[in-house]
């Protein structure tokens, strides 16, 4: 409900209104009107290779040349965002989305179809993970939490049976109740780090759960992949995959992937790897696998 107010006006009922009006024009969020199906699946996972920022989708929409039609032509390219020194980005290339799209879907299939790869995902998927320390820890910190509880009622029932008319009651009461003072503020140390080892423990077991979902998926990636929406995919590369780094342009041998980075441990040449590389020696190029 809107009410007139006693207070002189900041802006005039005329600039309020015309203001009101252009954010009734701006303010509305921007419905797709094509390609509805449409997602940039790598948007900000694909790095500039430039200013490391990410890259996001651009779509031109483009008319065939009978005239007749219009095709959507997506593609990935630098915001420019600043430098560090303040300089913009000069990266101005754009890439094919479905090209770039393609080379990373085709990377995690001939890295699920290597030797041992099954083998390693199913013993890795349920296996419990190893919170020993941590658990161990916990159980400390509340058996000192119940100690010290129990501390602190014991002075509070010893400040409760003191003498009033003893001559040295104001020095005992002051003594228990610094006493006293120092345990609550342990109990508050103490409840903090309680606090802190339990979220590691949570973000560990639901980081084990997520883990889980994607090395299933990862089973049947082949089978799949190709038939999930632009949606889908776009769910699963952001859970799974950390960053994809590129070359500025193709090289003579037609590759541009120069690294991807995991958000959890793959299997690769018999070992587990947080990343595929094909910029140093030892890489994925120099095992042929890419």
């Amino acid at each position: 409900m809107l009410h007139d107010g006693a207070h002189e006006a900041i802006v005039s009922e005329e600039d309020w209104q015309l203001a009101h009006q252009q954010r009734l024009i701006t303010g509305v969020k921007q419905e797709k009107t094509h390609s509805l199906e449409h997602e940039h699946i790598l948007s900000g996972i694909l790095k500039c290779p430039v200013c490391g920022g990410g890259m996001y989708g651009n779509v031109n929409r483009k008319k065939k040349k009978d005239g007749s039609m219009y095709r959507d032509y997506f593609y990935y390219a630098c915001k420019h965002r600043l430098h560090i020194d303040g300089k913009r980005c000069d990266y101005h290339k754009q890439w094919d989305e479905d090209i770039v799209n393609d080379a990373v879907a085709d990377v995690i299939r001939r890295l699920v179809r290597t030797t041992q790869f099954e083998t390693a995902i199913r013993e890795k998927i349920g296996r419990r993970i190893d919170t020993t320390e941590l658990e161990k820890k916990l159980e400390l910190k509340r058996k000192k939490l119940r100690q010290l509880t129990g501390t602190k009622d014991r002075l509070g029932q010893q400040i409760d049976q003191l003498d009033f008319d003893d001559s040295h009651y104001n020095r005992k009461y002051q003594d228990l109740q610094e006493r006293q003072n120092t345990i609550y503020d342990e109990i508050v140390i103490t409840e903090a780090d309680i606090a802190d080892v339990q979220v590691r423990l949570n973000n560990i077991r639901q980081q084990k759960i997520s883990e889980d979902n994607v090395y299933q998926f990862l089973l049947y990636f082949d089978k799949l992949y190709d038939k999930f929406s632009d949606a889908e995919k776009k769910e699963f590369i952001s859970s799974f995959i950390e960053s994809v780094e590129i070359y500025p342009e193709k090289l003579p041998n037609g590759r541009f992937l120069k690294r991807i980075e995991f958000r959890f441990p793959v299997f690769f040449n018999g070992q587990q790897v947080d990343m595929l590389s094909w910029d140093a020696e030892g890489t994925v190029e120099s095992s042929g696998f890419f």
